[in-house]
């Protein structure tokens, strides 16, 4: 499966723990108990502060837009 995962501490909402969240292309599936491998392939951007909830889903929608066209 293709996909994206960010690493970091989520400073948009104010986060401190370091946190790992994959976001699967076009699968929606169950995963919780399942073991599941990453490999890293190409870093999209490194972690920043957004002003808010719609501009960082702005930027999520871009980073996917980028990650297919990478895998394409």
């Amino acid at each position: 499966r293709q996909g994206l995962t960010h690493i970091g501490v989520r400073p948009t909402f104010s986060g401190t723990a370091m946190r790992i969240e994959n976001y699967l292309l076009d699968f929606d599936e169950n995963l919780y108990d399942q073991t599941l491998h990453v490999a890293f392939l190409k870093q999209l951007r490194g972690e920043r502060h957004f002003s808010g909830s719609e501009a960082l889903k702005s930027q999520i929608n871009a980073d996917i837009a980028q990650a297919r066209a990478y895998f394409s």
